[in-house]
């Protein structure tokens, strides 16, 4: 009887997990929270600036998965400075259309979701050539691609 109960309790605890899973990992996003990231690095006496910018399914998720991806970042560049913008519901109209993957004066890479535990994002990397972005951003978008189940593609800037 006793181990009947334990039972019931777990399953009780597994519903009410799978249920907030569920409900932080929606199929479609319908009104999104942004996160932004800001990555600056100085390499071979150059400036290197990088935004990152992450479509999320609720302030929570937004919190969360920053929190994660900070923590990332920091561990794979010890030479970077890194500042989390907070989450917000809109986007600047100029960062907005990144999401509509128009052109802009740099090359950027377009992370699309492929599941529901995965997020929309976009990278973009300011100071470098037109040419130095578009290798950076296949040289990503192939190291990205297999850790990835959505589509991730390089979106050709108009001064490249």
């Amino acid at each position: 009887m006793k181990f009947l109960v334990v039972l019931i309790a777990l399953a009780g605890i597994a519903y009410v997990v799978h249920g907030r899973q569920q409900a932080m990992n929606p199929e479609v996003i319908e009104t999104p929270v942004y996160a932004e990231f800001r990555v600056n690095a100085t390499v071979q006496d150059r400036e290197i600036d990088m935004v990152l910018f992450g479509e999320m399914a609720s302030t929570e998720d937004c919190q969360q998965r920053a929190n994660r991806v900070w923590e990332k970042l920091i561990d794979g560049c010890k030479e970077c400075t890194m500042t989390l913008s907070s989450c917000k519901a809109e986007l600047e109209p100029r960062y907005q259309r990144l999401f509509d993957d128009a052109p802009i004066h740099s090359t950027y890479l377009s992370f699309n979701r492929g599941s529901r535990y995965e997020r929309n994002g976009r990278m973009v990397v300011y100071g470098l050539t037109g040419e130095e972005g578009n290798a950076m951003c296949e040289g990503i978008r192939s190291h990205f691609q297999s850790r990835y189940e959505g589509t991730v593609n390089c979106v050709i800037g108009s001064g490249s």
